[in-house]
Order: C-alpha cells, then structure tokens, then sequence
C-alpha cells in the first residue's frame, strides 16, 4: 500500500512539474519541443511501477554493462571537473587576493567523486611564487575567507 501510495505521489508531482514547465515554455521552436517532451516525461513516471513489477529487467544494470569505454569516458569526465574546479576556485582566489596585490599561480583540490556523483572537497592547496610565499599567513585568511574552508600556502616551483 506504501509503494502505491508514493506511485501517486510521483505521478501527482510529475503532472504538477509538466504543467508548470509547459507554462514556461516560450512559444518559439525551442519551447514547442520541450512542451512535446513533457507527455514523455509523464508517462515515464506514470508507467514507472512497471519496471518494478517486472523484476527491474527492463531497464539494464549499469554496472554489468559498462565496457572499457564507458570507464575510460567516466575517467576523463571526472579529470576535466576536477579542472575546472580547480580553475574555478583559482579565479576565486584570485579575485579576493587582488585586492591585497597578491596572485595565485595554481590552486590544487584533494577531490573526490562518488559513483553517484557527489563531490567531496578534501584539502585546497594555493600555490604562490617566491616573493609572494613570504606572505603566506595573510594569503591563507583571505583565502579561507573567500571559500568560507581552510587552506594550505604552498610555494610555487615553475619546472621545465
């Protein structure tokens, strides 16, 4: 009786959440095309104790069919939001240490991804040059104030 009830639920929300994005649709080619998704989303919901009934063998497990491929993709998928997180907070950084004439050269995150795609944020290291290192107490509270997390100074090394 619980499953049926949050069945009726589920299809009750997806009627609200269909009429309200209808609603916000434009009436351009765009709009048009979402309002033709919206019945398919419905009915998604609609039919979704389907899949249940039928032992889940309607829908493929995604851990026996993903190929090398597919890890391979996941793989890179994660290495280019870790970039760009990395990217993102440097700018960040960036822009609370200009005030103080300070820059960041480099800004590292200890990150990790759990297969349901959360993100957890371990330790910010905040790479400077030389001249800049002598500072480092001050560039670690304008950081930590910024990111509102603490953060590690660390001396920038160019290579190469």
């Amino acid at each position: 009786m619980d499953g049926l009830r949050r069945w009726a639920i589920a299809v009750c929300a997806a009627a609200v959440l269909c009429t309200l994005l209808q609603r916000l649709f434009p009436d351009t080619g765009i709009g048009r095309q979402g309002r033709l998704l919206l019945p398919c989303v419905f009915l998604c919901a609609f039919l979704s104790p389907l899949a249940g009934w039928a032992g889940g063998s309607l829908l493929p497990d995604v851990a026996q069919t993903a190929s090398p491929d597919t890890q391979a993709l996941t793989a890179r998928m994660r290495q280019q939001l870790t970039a760009q997180v990395n990217s993102t907070l440097l700018q960040m950084i960036n822009q609370a240490l200009a005030n103080h004439g300070f820059e960041a050269k480099k800004v590292v995150t200890d990150m990790d991804i759990d297969e349901d795609g959360r993100i957890n944020m371990g330790q910010i290291t905040v790479y400077v040059d030389e001249d800049t290192a002598q500072w480092a107490t001050a560039i670690r509270q304008i950081a930590r104030q910024r990111l509102g997390t603490d953060v590690v100074v660390a001396r920038w090394e160019e290579t190469g």
